[in-house]
C-alpha cells in the first residue's frame, strides 16, 4: 500500500499548531524546541490562547536552559523567586491577560500570587503548593481574582475568615483542592460553612475519618465530585457509600484497601494498618484457614 505524500510540518493551520502550544507546555514554550522552530511554530508558541494554561510546576526542567535562572551579567545566580517573577512577567505579557489557570512550583509565594492577581485579571484557577502564607497577603490577591472558580492550596489556608473572603470576592468559585495530612470534622465543618456551594473537592492522600466525610456528603448540597483518594486508613463504610451514590464522581480507593486485608466497621479508624490488621479482620481469616477449602 502506497503512503500518502508528506507535507512540511511548517504547513499546518495556525489554529491547529495554536492546539498544539497549549500540549507542549511551558518549559519548551519558553525554552525548549518551540522557539527554535520555524517561523509558524513560532508564531503558534507566541499566541496568547497558547497560553491560557500555564504549568510551572516542574522547575528545573523550566530553567534549564534559561538565564533567568542561571548566571546573571555579574556571573552570579539570579534567586528562584526573582526568576519565578520573570517567567510569569513574560507569560503574563504573552497571554495579553487571557491566562486562565496557572500551577505555580512549591517555592513560589505571597508576591508571585500578588504579582497574577494583578497581571491576570480573568485568572480562574491557580495551585499554591506553599506552606508559608501569610492571610492578609492572600486575601489582598484573592480580592481582586473575581473571576476565580478554583484552587489549589496547603491546609495551612483552610481558615473560616480566609475561605469565606473567596466565597464572597469569588462569586464562581466552586472547586477546592487541598493538600493535608490529616483532616478531621472541624476542618470539614470549615470548608462546608465557608464554602458550601462547592461542587468539585479533591483532598487525596489524607488521613480522614468517615465522620468528615460524611460532613462533607451532608454539607455540601452542590457536590458533584469528591476525591480522597490514597488516604493511609479506610473510612469508607455503607452509609458512607449510600450518601455518595449521588455524586457524579467519588474517588475513594486507599493505599489500604490495596493490600490484603480491608477495614472493619467494628474496629476504630485509627487501629489499622497493613502491617497489623484489626482484631476482628484477623478473627476472620483464621476462621476462613481453619473451615479449609469450600
Amino acid at each position: 500500500m502506497a503512503m500518502p505524500p508528506g507535507r512540511p510540518w511548517a504547513e499546518l493551520q495556525h489554529d491547529l499548531l495554536v492546539a498544539i502550544m497549549t500540549r507542549v507546555g511551558a518549559p519548551d514554550l519558553l525554552s525548549g524546541g518551540a522557539p527554535r522552530a520555524c517561523s509558524s511554530w513560532r508564531a503558534a508558541a507566541r499566541d496568547p490562547l497558547a497560553w491560557r494554561r500555564v504549568d510551572l510546576r516542574d522547575w528545573a526542567a523550566l530553567t534549564s536552559g534559561r538565564r533567568a535562572a542561571g548566571p546573571g551579567p555579574s556571573g552570579a545566580r539570579v534567586p528562584v523567586h526573582a526568576a519565578l517573577a520573570g517567567i510569569l512577567d513574560v507569560a503574563a505579557t504573552l497571554a495579553e491577560g487571557r491566562i486562565e489557570a496557572v500551577l505555580l512550583p512549591e517555592f513560589a509565594d505571597e508576591d508571585h500570587l500578588l504579582f497574577l492577581a494583578e497581571r491576570c485579571p480573568n485568572l480562574q484557577y491557580f495551585s499554591l503548593p506553599s506552606t508559608c502564607m501569610t492571610y492578609d497577603q492572600f486575601c489582598k490577591a484573592i480580592g481582586e481574582l473575581h473571576s476565580l472558580k478554583g484552587m489549589a492550596v496547603d491546609e495551612s489556608l483552610i481558615n473560616y475568615d480566609v475561605l469565606l473572603h473567596v466565597h464572597q470576592c469569588c462569586p464562581d468559585f466552586v472547586e477546592l483542592k487541598v493538600s493535608a495530612l490529616y483532616v478531621d470534622e472541624e476542618m470539614a465543618s470549615v470548608i462546608c460553612n465557608s464554602l458550601p456551594q462547592l461542587k468539585k473537592l479533591e483532598i487525596p492522600s489524607s488521613d480522614m475519618p468517615a465522620s468528615a466525610i460524611i460532613t462533607f456528603l451532608d454539607c455540601l448540597e452542590e457536590l458533584e465530585y469528591l476525591d480522597i483518594s490514597g488516604y493511609e486508613t479506610s473510612a469508607i463504610s455503607s452509609v458512607v457509600l449510600e450518601k455518595a451514590s449521588r455524586l457524579k464522581v467519588f474517588l475513594w480507593n486507599s493505599k489500604f484497601e490495596l493490600g490484603e486485608f480491608v477495614d472493619c466497621s467494628n474496629c476504630g479508624e485509627h487501629n489499622i494498618n497493613p502491617g497489623e490488621p484489626c482484631k476482628c479482620m484477623m478473627e476472620h481469616k483464621v476462621m476462613d484457614w481453619l473451615a479449609g477449602p469450600a
